[in-house]
């Protein structure tokens, strides 16, 4: 049947799922929601990992639209090349959780703006005030946003954003564990930090425990998602995932049983959908000694 169904109109039953990073707990949990939705109506799931790398990037959309994939949901690298975002201006594609502004595409993600300054917000009322910042680089829609978020907390608190505690750079463990250390070795150290992202979390609980540090008594932590290996007791930003997995596969679907290979495939264009965060208070954050 889907032989005769890529027949008809000229594309198969392919959907391809484009990320950065599967080791990145929020992402797994996304490929494995889509995945459910796609084989129950009848689409295939196709994973592809770029580690941000725009080449890669290009090379794998290329691959899954010459293999007539129906649709495509990506969570766009920083820089994307002039070949993919012409590629993906003309499939149906829908964008998620970071957001381009070079692609007019629909796109689906979360308000990480309000997501951070919760965290912030709640180790502020705590009474920390040297709050370090584990966070994606600015060159990320994600990044900046989720930076915004930190430095919105302190000017609403009428305080002064302490820049010497913020780190930014690759949303990966390898960063946070480094750029904590790094942070933990000068002589006017945190009393708190907010991981900015899942694999920043993961990175800063294990150097962390690398450097023999008791959560809360020597430090507070604020951490991003819900890994189930987590202490369940771990102050964190919970994250709407399979919601938002649901809309982001539900609506593409209906795009491509809409759209005809030879009209436009963007009648979307425009549609975004915005998923609220809660901040889940555990046993990770105390009030400063």
């Amino acid at each position: 049947h889907s032989a005769a169904r890529a027949m008809r109109s000229g594309r198969s039953t392919l959907i391809g799922l484009m990320i950065a990073d599967i080791q990145n707990e929020l992402y797994g949990t996304l490929a494995k929601a889509l995945a459910e939705i796609c084989a129950n109506a009848g689409f295939q799931l196709v994973l592809g990992i770029t580690e941000d790398d725009p080449e890669s990037e290009e090379r794998q959309v290329r691959g899954l639209l010459e293999a007539r994939a129906s649709g495509l949901v990506i969570t766009a690298s920083p820089r994307p090349t002039r070949e993919t975002l012409s590629l993906l201006s003309r499939s149906t594609c829908v964008q998620l959780i970071r957001r381009t502004g070079q692609l007019d595409a629909p796109w689906f993600g979360i308000d990480e703006e309000a997501a951070i300054r919760s965290g912030t917000a709640h180790l502020i009322d705590l009474g920390h005030r040297r709050i370090g910042y584990l966070g994606a680089s600015t060159t990320l829609s994600t990044g900046r946003s989720r930076l915004a978020g930190f430095e919105r907390a302190f000017s609403e608190a009428r305080l002064e954003v302490p820049r010497e505690f913020v780190r930014l750079g690759r949303p990966r463990a390898a960063f946070a564990a480094q750029a904590f250390e790094s942070l933990w070795t000068n002589d006017e150290k945190p009393t708190a930090i907010v991981a900015a992202g899942a694999r920043l979390t993961v990175g800063l609980l294990q150097a962390a425990t690398r450097l023999g540090l008791v959560i809360p008594a020597d430090l507070s932590v604020v951490g991003y998602g819900d890994a189930p290996w987590w202490n369940p007791s771990l102050t964190t930003i919970s994250l709407p995932v399979r919601d938002m997995a649901l809309s982001c596969g539900e609506f593409l679907l209906r795009k491509i049983r809409e759209t005809e290979p030879s009209s436009a495939a963007h009648s979307g264009t425009g549609h975004s959908v915005t998923f609220a965060s809660v901040l889940t208070p555990g046993a990770s954050t105390r009030t400063p000694v």
